[in-house]
């Protein structure tokens, strides 16, 4: 059998990529800001702000029960996507947005 010749090789002792782990759920005791999302208010929110606000939550948006207040009617519903200036809720109902007068989460 033939000999081949080496390989270069470099030393893996130089290699420094995983000696701090970053953890965001972890609480840090110094006086960081924190990484978790702070409570907001949704009384002072328009329309448009709080269906941002439940796209944008850490859970998938089709799990959230909500109120929907159009005119004198109130509907609940779990919202399933926004689409254009409409509201898709998991019953196949397109709503638009500018009917709606609030929105409530229900927990």
């Amino acid at each position: 059998m033939k000999k081949l010749p080496k390989i270069y090789q470099s030393e893996l002792n130089k290699v420094h990529n995983n000696r701090e782990v970053f953890d965001s759920l972890k609480e840090e005791n110094d006086n960081k800001p924190s990484k978790t999302k702070t409570s907001i208010n949704y009384d002072t929110l328009s329309v448009r702000e709080k269906i941002k606000e439940l796209i944008n939550q850490n859970s998938y948006i089709f799990n959230t029960k909500v109120k929907i207040i159009i005119n004198n009617t109130e509907k609940e519903c779990q919202i399933a996507g926004v689409v254009n200036n409409h509201i898709i809720t998991m019953d196949n109902e397109i709503i638009k947005i500018e009917d709606i007068k609030d929105i409530k989460i229900l927990s």
